[in-house]
Protein backbone atom coordinates (compact mmCIF):
# COMPACT_ATOMS: atom_id res chain seq x y z
CA UNK A 1 0.00 0.00 0.00
CA UNK A 2 3.17 2.23 0.30
CA UNK A 3 3.17 5.13 2.78
CA UNK A 4 2.98 8.93 2.52
CA UNK A 5 5.17 11.24 4.43
CA UNK A 6 4.63 15.13 5.76
CA UNK A 7 7.49 17.85 5.13
CA UNK A 8 9.39 16.97 7.74
CA UNK A 9 9.79 13.11 6.47
CA UNK A 10 7.03 11.94 9.23
CA UNK A 11 4.59 9.26 8.16
CA UNK A 12 1.23 10.90 7.26
CA UNK A 13 -1.47 8.58 9.95
CA UNK A 14 -2.86 5.69 7.70
CA UNK A 15 -6.49 5.65 7.17
CA UNK A 16 -8.59 3.20 8.73
CA UNK A 17 -9.16 -0.51 8.04
CA UNK A 18 -12.73 -1.36 6.82
CA UNK A 19 -14.83 -1.76 9.93
CA UNK A 20 -16.23 -5.76 9.58
CA UNK A 21 -18.90 -6.25 7.66
CA UNK A 22 -19.52 -9.80 7.24
CA UNK A 23 -17.59 -12.53 9.46
CA UNK A 24 -15.29 -12.11 12.73
CA UNK A 25 -11.38 -13.55 11.83
CA UNK A 26 -11.70 -17.07 13.45
CA UNK A 27 -8.38 -17.17 14.66
CA UNK A 28 -5.81 -19.06 16.90
CA UNK A 29 -2.30 -18.75 18.05
CA UNK A 30 -0.96 -21.80 16.50
CA UNK A 31 1.96 -23.19 18.17
CA UNK A 32 4.14 -25.74 16.28
CA UNK A 33 7.19 -27.21 17.38
CA UNK A 34 8.46 -29.31 14.59
CA UNK A 35 7.42 -29.95 10.82
CA UNK A 36 3.51 -29.80 11.04
CA UNK A 37 1.51 -32.74 10.04
CA UNK A 38 -1.27 -32.36 7.91
CA UNK A 39 -3.52 -33.40 10.71
CA UNK A 40 -3.07 -30.44 12.40
CA UNK A 41 -4.22 -28.37 9.78
CA UNK A 42 -7.49 -30.63 9.19
CA UNK A 43 -8.33 -30.30 12.87
CA UNK A 44 -8.22 -26.45 12.54
CA UNK A 45 -10.44 -26.70 9.64
CA UNK A 46 -12.88 -29.39 11.41
CA UNK A 47 -13.40 -26.44 14.22
CA UNK A 48 -13.91 -23.48 11.84
CA UNK A 49 -11.08 -21.91 12.18
CA UNK A 50 -10.18 -19.46 9.79
CA UNK A 51 -7.33 -17.49 10.52
CA UNK A 52 -3.67 -18.36 12.69
CA UNK A 53 -1.21 -16.45 14.48
CA UNK A 54 2.26 -17.56 13.77
CA UNK A 55 4.91 -15.85 16.78
CA UNK A 56 8.68 -15.98 16.09
CA UNK A 57 10.78 -14.86 18.94
CA UNK A 58 13.85 -12.49 19.35
CA UNK A 59 15.29 -13.21 22.52
CA UNK A 60 16.60 -10.35 25.01
CA UNK A 61 19.11 -11.33 27.51
CA UNK A 62 17.11 -9.50 30.35
CA UNK A 63 14.48 -6.60 30.49
CA UNK A 64 17.01 -4.07 31.09
CA UNK A 65 19.88 -4.94 28.38
CA UNK A 66 19.83 -3.69 24.68
CA UNK A 67 20.18 -6.49 22.75
CA UNK A 68 17.57 -8.52 20.64
CA UNK A 69 19.03 -11.89 19.22
CA UNK A 70 17.59 -13.27 15.68
CA UNK A 71 16.99 -17.16 15.12
CA UNK A 72 15.66 -17.54 12.00
CA UNK A 73 17.38 -20.76 11.29
CA UNK A 74 17.53 -22.37 14.65
CA UNK A 75 15.58 -23.69 17.16
CA UNK A 76 11.83 -24.68 17.17
CA UNK A 77 10.71 -25.95 13.45
CA UNK A 78 7.73 -23.27 13.69
CA UNK A 79 10.02 -20.39 14.43
CA UNK A 80 12.23 -20.88 11.77
CA UNK A 81 12.22 -18.67 8.68
CA UNK A 82 11.67 -22.52 6.23
CA UNK A 83 9.18 -23.32 8.70
CA UNK A 84 6.89 -19.88 8.79
CA UNK A 85 7.16 -20.11 5.30
CA UNK A 86 5.90 -23.31 4.94
CA UNK A 87 3.06 -23.19 7.82
CA UNK A 88 1.78 -20.04 5.85
CA UNK A 89 1.15 -22.07 2.48
CA UNK A 90 0.38 -25.01 3.62
CA UNK A 91 -2.61 -22.94 5.39
CA UNK A 92 -3.73 -20.86 2.64
CA UNK A 93 -3.76 -23.99 0.45
CA UNK A 94 -6.51 -25.01 3.23
CA UNK A 95 -7.97 -21.65 3.19
CA UNK A 96 -6.66 -20.38 6.24
CA UNK A 97 -5.23 -16.82 6.19
CA UNK A 98 -1.93 -15.61 8.80
CA UNK A 99 -1.00 -13.16 10.87
CA UNK A 100 2.71 -12.90 11.34
CA UNK A 101 3.21 -11.37 15.61
CA UNK A 102 6.58 -11.18 16.43
CA UNK A 103 7.16 -11.23 20.09
CA UNK A 104 10.75 -10.31 22.08
CA UNK A 105 11.07 -13.24 25.06
CA UNK A 106 13.57 -12.47 27.94
CA UNK A 107 15.54 -14.81 28.58
CA UNK A 108 16.76 -13.92 32.16
CA UNK A 109 13.02 -14.11 34.41
CA UNK A 110 13.58 -10.97 37.14
CA UNK A 111 10.57 -10.54 39.22
CA UNK A 112 8.14 -7.89 38.10
CA UNK A 113 9.97 -7.34 34.71
CA UNK A 114 8.71 -8.81 31.30
CA UNK A 115 8.60 -7.41 27.92
CA UNK A 116 6.36 -4.64 28.65
CA UNK A 117 8.66 -3.17 31.36
CA UNK A 118 11.73 -3.07 28.95
CA UNK A 119 13.66 -0.17 29.82
CA UNK A 120 17.56 1.53 30.35
CA UNK A 121 18.98 4.47 32.03
CA UNK A 122 20.81 5.39 29.22
CA UNK A 123 19.73 7.59 25.81
CA UNK A 124 22.37 5.35 24.04
CA UNK A 125 21.03 2.13 25.50
CA UNK A 126 17.78 2.91 24.09
CA UNK A 127 18.84 3.87 20.60
CA UNK A 128 20.59 0.51 20.79
CA UNK A 129 17.59 -1.12 21.47
CA UNK A 130 15.47 0.88 19.36
CA UNK A 131 18.10 -0.33 16.58
CA UNK A 132 18.24 -3.60 17.08
CA UNK A 133 14.35 -4.18 17.37
CA UNK A 134 13.55 -2.30 13.88
CA UNK A 135 16.32 -5.10 12.14
CA UNK A 136 14.22 -7.51 14.51
CA UNK A 137 10.61 -6.35 13.56
CA UNK A 138 11.72 -5.75 9.27
CA UNK A 139 13.14 -9.27 8.84
CA UNK A 140 10.01 -10.64 9.92
CA UNK A 141 7.86 -7.49 7.70
CA UNK A 142 9.96 -8.92 4.72
CA UNK A 143 9.76 -12.39 5.38
CA UNK A 144 5.94 -11.67 5.88
CA UNK A 145 6.00 -9.65 2.02
CA UNK A 146 7.73 -12.60 0.31
CA UNK A 147 5.02 -14.99 1.44
CA UNK A 148 2.02 -12.72 1.29
CA UNK A 149 1.20 -12.94 4.75
CA UNK A 150 -2.33 -11.71 5.47
CA UNK A 151 -1.86 -9.62 8.48
CA UNK A 152 1.70 -8.14 10.05
CA UNK A 153 1.97 -7.03 14.02
CA UNK A 154 4.54 -4.68 14.27
CA UNK A 155 4.82 -5.62 17.98
CA UNK A 156 2.66 -6.70 21.37
CA UNK A 157 3.37 -5.26 25.07
CA UNK A 158 6.11 -3.44 24.84
CA UNK A 159 4.44 -0.44 27.21
CA UNK A 160 7.48 1.30 28.16
CA UNK A 161 9.25 0.66 25.14
CA UNK A 162 6.35 2.44 23.27
CA UNK A 163 5.67 4.99 25.46
CA UNK A 164 7.57 7.74 23.25
CA UNK A 165 5.21 7.30 20.34
CA UNK A 166 8.49 8.26 17.87
CA UNK A 167 9.66 4.67 18.15
CA UNK A 168 6.26 3.39 16.51
CA UNK A 169 6.38 5.69 14.21
CA UNK A 170 10.04 4.93 12.91
CA UNK A 171 8.69 0.77 13.09
CA UNK A 172 5.57 1.76 11.09
CA UNK A 173 7.17 3.99 8.55
CA UNK A 174 9.69 1.35 7.77
CA UNK A 175 7.24 -1.95 8.18
CA UNK A 176 5.35 -0.05 5.50
CA UNK A 177 7.96 0.82 3.02
CA UNK A 178 8.26 -3.00 2.93
CA UNK A 179 4.70 -4.84 3.77
CA UNK A 180 1.88 -3.72 2.36
CA UNK A 181 -0.64 -5.64 3.75
CA UNK A 182 -2.69 -4.54 7.41
CA UNK A 183 -1.08 -4.09 10.39
CA UNK A 184 -2.10 -4.33 13.49
CA UNK A 185 -0.14 -3.56 17.31
CA UNK A 186 -0.85 -6.05 20.39
CA UNK A 187 -1.29 -3.81 23.31
CA UNK A 188 -1.50 -5.20 26.34
CA UNK A 189 -5.05 -5.17 28.03
CA UNK A 190 -4.82 -2.34 31.02
CA UNK A 191 -3.06 0.71 31.07
CA UNK A 192 -1.05 -0.19 27.97
CA UNK A 193 -4.27 0.13 25.82
CA UNK A 194 -5.65 3.51 26.61
CA UNK A 195 -2.57 4.93 26.75
CA UNK A 196 -0.70 4.37 23.62
CA UNK A 197 -1.03 7.22 21.04
CA UNK A 198 -0.25 5.59 17.67
CA UNK A 199 -2.98 3.70 16.60
CA UNK A 200 -3.90 6.19 13.71
CA UNK A 201 -0.78 5.05 12.02
CA UNK A 202 -2.13 1.07 11.95
CA UNK A 203 -5.06 -0.55 10.98
CA UNK A 204 -6.53 -2.35 13.56
CA UNK A 205 -6.67 -1.40 17.12
CA UNK A 206 -4.69 -4.95 18.51
CA UNK A 207 -5.35 -6.12 22.08
CA UNK A 208 -4.12 -8.98 24.36
CA UNK A 209 -7.44 -9.28 26.09
CA UNK A 210 -6.81 -10.97 29.21
CA UNK A 211 -9.24 -8.63 30.97
CA UNK A 212 -10.62 -9.79 34.56
CA UNK A 213 -14.43 -10.91 34.48
CA UNK A 214 -14.82 -11.96 38.08
CA UNK A 215 -13.44 -12.20 41.76
CA UNK A 216 -14.49 -15.66 42.10
CA UNK A 217 -15.19 -19.42 41.19
CA UNK A 218 -17.80 -21.17 39.25
CA UNK A 219 -18.88 -17.56 38.16
CA UNK A 220 -22.02 -18.21 35.84
CA UNK A 221 -21.82 -17.22 31.94
CA UNK A 222 -24.44 -14.63 32.83
CA UNK A 223 -21.88 -13.17 35.61
CA UNK A 224 -19.08 -13.08 33.52
CA UNK A 225 -21.10 -11.39 30.60
CA UNK A 226 -21.68 -9.14 33.31
CA UNK A 227 -17.72 -8.79 33.74
CA UNK A 228 -17.43 -7.60 30.73
CA UNK A 229 -19.34 -4.45 30.58
CA UNK A 230 -17.00 -2.03 32.14
CA UNK A 231 -14.15 -3.35 29.96
CA UNK A 232 -17.03 -3.17 26.93
CA UNK A 233 -17.22 0.72 27.95
CA UNK A 234 -13.45 0.91 27.27
CA UNK A 235 -13.18 -0.67 24.29
CA UNK A 236 -15.89 0.85 22.55
CA UNK A 237 -14.80 4.48 23.04
CA UNK A 238 -11.18 3.34 21.97
CA UNK A 239 -13.21 2.57 18.55
CA UNK A 240 -14.88 5.80 18.52
CA UNK A 241 -11.58 8.12 19.08
CA UNK A 242 -9.50 6.47 17.14
CA UNK A 243 -12.07 5.17 14.26
CA UNK A 244 -10.55 1.44 14.22
CA UNK A 245 -11.62 -1.76 14.57
CA UNK A 246 -10.49 -4.07 17.49
CA UNK A 247 -9.14 -7.06 17.16
CA UNK A 248 -7.88 -9.42 20.13
CA UNK A 249 -4.82 -10.73 18.73
CA UNK A 250 -4.50 -12.81 21.74
CA UNK A 251 -7.21 -13.85 24.59
CA UNK A 252 -7.25 -17.15 26.73
CA UNK A 253 -8.34 -18.98 29.66
CA UNK A 254 -6.96 -21.52 31.68
CA UNK A 255 -8.73 -24.72 32.30
CA UNK A 256 -8.58 -24.01 36.28
CA UNK A 257 -11.56 -23.14 39.13
CA UNK A 258 -11.32 -19.19 38.64
CA UNK A 259 -10.02 -19.07 34.94
CA UNK A 260 -11.31 -15.68 34.61
CA UNK A 261 -10.30 -14.15 37.63
CA UNK A 262 -6.54 -13.39 36.27
CA UNK A 263 -6.88 -15.00 32.93
CA UNK A 264 -3.18 -13.34 31.93
CA UNK A 265 -1.49 -15.55 35.30
CA UNK A 266 -0.25 -18.64 34.23
CA UNK A 267 1.23 -19.45 37.26
CA UNK A 268 -1.68 -19.16 39.63
CA UNK A 269 -2.31 -23.14 41.19
CA UNK A 270 -6.16 -23.90 41.21
CA UNK A 271 -8.03 -27.09 40.66
CA UNK A 272 -8.55 -28.16 37.15
CA UNK A 273 -12.16 -27.09 35.53
CA UNK A 274 -12.66 -27.86 32.29
CA UNK A 275 -16.36 -25.72 32.36
CA UNK A 276 -14.88 -23.01 33.84
CA UNK A 277 -12.50 -22.67 30.71
CA UNK A 278 -15.69 -23.45 28.93
CA UNK A 279 -17.78 -20.71 30.35
CA UNK A 280 -15.51 -17.90 29.74
CA UNK A 281 -15.30 -18.52 26.63
CA UNK A 282 -18.95 -18.49 25.86
CA UNK A 283 -18.98 -15.11 27.34
CA UNK A 284 -16.41 -13.76 25.52
CA UNK A 285 -18.48 -15.02 22.43
CA UNK A 286 -21.64 -13.56 23.52
CA UNK A 287 -20.16 -10.49 24.31
CA UNK A 288 -18.06 -9.72 21.20
CA UNK A 289 -19.00 -11.75 18.16
CA UNK A 290 -22.19 -9.41 16.82
CA UNK A 291 -20.47 -6.37 17.57
CA UNK A 292 -20.00 -4.41 13.99
CA UNK A 293 -16.49 -2.73 15.48
CA UNK A 294 -15.13 -6.09 16.38
CA UNK A 295 -12.87 -7.52 13.57
CA UNK A 296 -12.55 -11.17 15.10
CA UNK A 297 -9.98 -12.56 17.77
CA UNK A 298 -7.02 -14.92 17.78
CA UNK A 299 -7.45 -17.40 20.58
CA UNK A 300 -4.62 -18.46 22.57
CA UNK A 301 -3.69 -20.92 22.46
CA UNK A 302 -3.81 -24.37 19.79
CA UNK A 303 -0.91 -26.77 19.42
CA UNK A 304 0.06 -28.16 16.44
CA UNK A 305 1.21 -31.41 18.69
CA UNK A 306 -1.91 -32.37 20.52
CA UNK A 307 -3.85 -34.81 18.85
CA UNK A 308 -8.01 -34.88 17.89
CA UNK A 309 -7.96 -38.39 20.05
CA UNK A 310 -5.84 -37.39 23.03
CA UNK A 311 -6.84 -37.35 26.55
CA UNK A 312 -5.83 -34.41 28.32
CA UNK A 313 -8.32 -34.87 31.28
CA UNK A 314 -6.09 -33.66 34.02
CA UNK A 315 -4.35 -30.34 31.86
CA UNK A 316 -5.02 -26.64 33.04
CA UNK A 317 -3.39 -24.96 30.53
CA UNK A 318 -4.62 -22.60 28.10
CA UNK A 319 -5.31 -24.85 25.20
CA UNK A 320 -9.06 -25.48 24.47
CA UNK A 321 -8.16 -28.59 22.42
CA UNK A 322 -10.48 -31.54 23.11
CA UNK A 323 -11.76 -30.26 25.98
CA UNK A 324 -15.23 -28.64 26.18
CA UNK A 325 -14.11 -25.36 25.61
CA UNK A 326 -13.33 -26.47 21.87
CA UNK A 327 -17.00 -27.41 21.02
CA UNK A 328 -17.73 -23.43 22.46
CA UNK A 329 -15.30 -21.78 19.79
CA UNK A 330 -16.53 -24.33 17.13
CA UNK A 331 -19.83 -23.73 17.41
CA UNK A 332 -19.10 -19.76 17.30
CA UNK A 333 -17.09 -20.31 14.63
CA UNK A 334 -18.93 -22.42 12.48
CA UNK A 335 -21.60 -19.67 13.07
CA UNK A 336 -19.60 -17.11 11.13
CA UNK A 337 -18.74 -18.96 8.14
Amino acid sequence: MGVAFDDGSNPVAHGPAPFPSATPIAGVNFDVSRRLDDSALDALVANGVSWIALIPFGRQPRFDIAEIQLRPTSGRWGETDVGLSEITSRARARGIRTLLKPHIWLLEEVPGEWRGTISFDTETEWQDWEADYCLFILHYAELAQRNDVDMFSVGVELYRAVSDPRLLARVDRAVRLVYDGPLTYGANWDRELTAVQFWDRLDYLGVHAYFPLTDRQDASVAELERGWRTHLATIESLCARWNRPILFTEIGYRSIAGAAVQPWNFTVRAAVDMQEQADAYEALFRTFWGQDWFAGLFLWEWDADIGADENLTGDDDYTPQTKPAQQVLARWFEVGT
